[in-house]
């Protein structure tokens, strides 16, 4: 997404992405049914896992949301403070972002303290739009609108005023959702951090910007998790390839890469290669890495 305001969404950095329990779990039914990519964080089994707390924890967000803008800073630690987990979606360039909270009552009297203004009600729920002029300057993002509402306990927010009104349609029981939805890989339905495309234009965008010669492949579908189980992280990239032969480029691509990664000097690299799986069946290539937490801490801290 563009312009989702960038300010708030600081929230959400440090790399959230472990797993320990499911406290929060993605919930298909909370995003609409006509998208091109959904994502969830469980910010609750977050907490509990060891590679959160070898990086610094609770902390170490509080930290970084020092340089967030002095008129929402209060509100960006309440939220960090509170959050039980993130979800988004995208269509096209614009998209929303959903953050839950555990006090509704606090999220609803924070709200008025930031500098927004009221906007035309959807479904009876109170909208605001962010000034072009709040945005402007900060981090280097150029001036645009933002919107945001308040559906229970979850802070919604919106490049757009179409992309608000759909979210609050479907968190409101109003609107078509995935909950039935056959495109959403089974697996993606219990995860902490899972990221998955569901649409053509989402992997078109992919594969037209990205870098790397696997991504550049043909490409069905694309899903990504990330997870901590008994001190363990584990990270599983599943891709659907269109063919056989985009199967077997890729393959060839992979066991390129871990051919030249053998030859480094560098521990780091031995030992993520010794972590890495990759698999193969029908059109599918799922490359799995398996790391113990502190190690792979080790080699956050070390960057």
């Amino acid at each position: 997404m563009r312009h989702v305001m960038p300010a708030l969404l600081l929230a959400l950095t440090v790399g959230l992405v472990s797993r320990a329990a499911l406290a929060t779990p993605f919930e298909p039914a909370t995003i609409p049914d006509q998208v091109e990519a959904v994502g969830h964080l469980d910010a609750d089994a977050l907490r509990k896992t060891q590679l959160f707390a070898a990086v610094g924890g609770q902390a170490a967000l509080d930290d970084a949301l020092d340089d967030a803008p002095p008129e929402i800073r209060p509100f960006a630690k309440t939220l960090a403070a509170t959050l039980r987990g993130v979800s988004f979606w995208k269509d096209g360039e614009s998209g929303s972002v959903y953050l839950e909270t555990r006090d509704a009552r606090t999220l609803a009297n924070q709200i008025s303290k930031l500098p927004i203004k009221p906007a035309r009600p959807v479904d009876g729920i109170a909208t605001y739009t962010v000034p072009e002029d709040f945005t402007r300057g900060h981090h280097g993002h150029q001036p645009h609108h933002g919107h945001l509402a308040v559906h229970g306990d979850t802070l919604v927010l919106a490049d757009t005023a179409e992309s608000l009104e759909r979210s609050i349609h479907v968190l409101g029981g109003r609107g078509a959702s995935l909950a039935n939805s056959t495109r959403l890989p089974l697996s993606s339905r219990q995860g902490v951090f899972v990221f998955v495309t569901i649409g053509d234009d989402m992997l078109n965008a992919i594969q037209k910007h990205a870098h790397a010669r696997l991504l550049q492949l043909s490409l069905r579908s694309l899903a990504v998790d990330v997870g901590e189980n008994a001190g363990v992280v584990t990270a599983s990239a599943r891709a659907e390839m269109r063919s056989v032969d985009a199967l077997q480029k890729a393959r060839s691509i992979l066991d390129g890469l871990r051919a030249l990664a053998s030859l480094s000097d560098e521990p780091h690299a031995r030992k993520l290669l010794d972590a890495i799986t990759v698999s193969t069946s029908g059109l599918t290539l799922e490359v799995t890495a398996r790391m113990p937490a502190a190690e792979l801490a080790k080699a956050i801290h070390d960057k």
